[in-house]
């Protein structure tokens, strides 16, 4: 779908979106992981997702010891990490607007619950890794919507990588692309390659219409 395509999507579902879902590390906040030391550490190749390499290791200890190793850098991140600019603003004004709006993210639970208490994020549903899972799988994403009883096709889902488009296509949501100019990104790169199938969103500090006030 060229970027034209998506543009015309979201707006033609705009008016009716009820509902905002967003991915956590490269999107409201910069972690600063270091996931090229990540990969080094476990022996990730490029072009395999950390979760899923883990999942494939044949020695339970292997993944084990894998596991902790992710662990400690997310934590580490966790206690590093910032706002992206004007991410606050933007998550405050629609919550307080009492848009359904959560978080789902790769990380695991603690460390998403150390960066939110750490920024003092609204209180929103949080779908880590062991609630459901991961990402590009879509089934946080669903689990949701079915939550709150709104259809896919009424939310909009925001990332920064291409397990982000990904998941949100496979629930049918609205997939929303955060690609700053900075270049800062999720694990893996900016997901550039996908913005033709995505609404494009570069600044959170002038975000579209039908974000700010679905």
């Amino acid at each position: 779908m060229p970027a034209s395509s998506a543009n015309r999507l979201v707006s033609s579902v705009a008016p009716a979106l009820r509902a905002v879902i967003f991915d956590l590390d490269g999107t409201l906040v910069d972690s600063r992981l270091d996931f090229a030391s990540m990969r080094r550490a476990i022996g990730a190749p490029e072009g395999v997702g950390l979760l899923e390499h883990v999942e494939a290791l044949a020695c339970a200890q292997e993944r084990q010891r894998a596991m902790e190793i992710i662990h400690q850098h997310e934590i580490a991140g966790a206690r590093a990490a910032c706002w992206m600019p004007g991410a606050e603003a933007l998550l405050t004004r629609i919550h307080r607007r009492r848009t359904p709006t959560a978080i789902v993210t790769r990380n695991s639970r603690e460390a998403a619950r150390l960066t939110m208490a750490r920024l003092r994020m609204p209180e929103i549903p949080l779908m880590a890794r062991e609630d459901a899972a991961p990402k590009p799988d879509p089934e946080a994403l669903l689990a949701l919507a079915t939550r709150w009883n709104i259809e896919p096709r009424y939310c909009a889902y925001v990332g920064d990588f291409r397990f982000d488009i990904e998941a949100a296509e496979r629930a049918g949501m609205v997939p929303v692309l955060y690609q700053p100019g900075t270049g800062a990104g999720g694990e893996g790169g900016e997901g550039g390659e996908f913005a033709g199938r995505a609404y494009v969103v570069e600044d959170f500090e002038r975000p579209p219409f039908w974000l700010l006030d679905p």
